[in-house]
């Protein structure tokens, strides 16, 4: 019976895992590729109005524009996940790991443990590394060995976080701040690729004058200025993420 309850739990856990990496997937990585790419998308549009009269004789009944649509939707759904990973990859690469570093040990939640930091009081950091003690049998570096061998501080506290993080994964408030977190990270990368494609229109337009000049100027100077907004909010973000991690963390029974 008692194995029967175990198991019965570990499905749980498993299906409550799935449903949340469903909604941080959706929320994080597809809104921010979809969102990224409106512009664009626009843009792209307001070509094809000007190349759709010089083609109507290729829709000439419902059955050829059903088709055609039904294909793009399937080339959409093949190419999407690909996308989505371009995207994510690009936000890494150029903004995430140069402002907190490959190895995490930029991150907020791991500035926010060095004794230098005065983000929190002594005493609360005092409080989280007991913890940590009690939880996980690590100690976490004092304020001697911090100014001794900063870079190792740095990566113990980065193993510790990690741990902190696993401790309280099933916080549904915690899920959520990491999924603001993944989305303006995401947006940042399309919104690389959203630029590049609006100059790649700009270029093509010198040669044929498709759109209006001031449709593309538009759309570049509204991308540009929603990712510099969104790089300002990715720090802050991050901050609040660590915050109420350690809050999790410590009340945590």
């Amino acid at each position: 019976m008692d194995y029967i309850l175990l198991q019965i739990r570990r499905l749980q856990t498993i299906r409550n895992y799935r449903l949340m990496m469903d909604k941080y997937i959706k929320i994080a990585r597809v809104y921010p590729a979809a969102l990224g790419m409106i512009p664009t998308c626009i843009l792209l549009a307001m070509c094809m109005e000007k190349w759709f009269s010089q083609y109507l004789d290729l829709f000439n009944n419902v059955e050829w524009v059903l088709c055609l649509i039904g294909g793009t939707a399937l080339v959409s759904m093949a190419v999407g996940y690909l996308v989505r990973e371009i995207f994510k990859e690009t936000s890494k690469w150029l903004f995430q790991y140069l402002k907190f570093k490959k190895d995490e040990t930029e991150m907020p939640s791991t500035k926010m443990l060095l004794w230098k930091n005065a983000n929190i009081s002594p005493a609360y950091h005092k409080q989280i590394a007991a913890k940590v003690k009690a939880t996980f049998g690590i100690k976490l570096p004092t304020p001697e060995e911090e100014q001794a061998d900063i870079d190792m501080a740095k990566k113990t506290i980065v193993e510790v976080v990690y741990l902190i993080r696993q401790n309280c994964r099933g916080d549904e408030i915690l899920r959520q701040y990491n999924i603001e977190f993944g989305f303006c990270r995401n947006y940042l990368g399309a919104s690389v690729w959203s630029i590049l494609l609006i100059t790649s229109i700009c270029i093509v337009n010198i040669f044929y004058e498709w759109l209006p000049w001031w449709t593309i100027i538009i759309a570049f100077v509204a991308q540009v200025l929603l990712m510099v907004g969104c790089y300002f909010i990715l720090e802050a973000r991050g901050w609040a993420y660590a915050k109420y991690l350690f809050a999790t963390f410590i009340g945590k029974k």
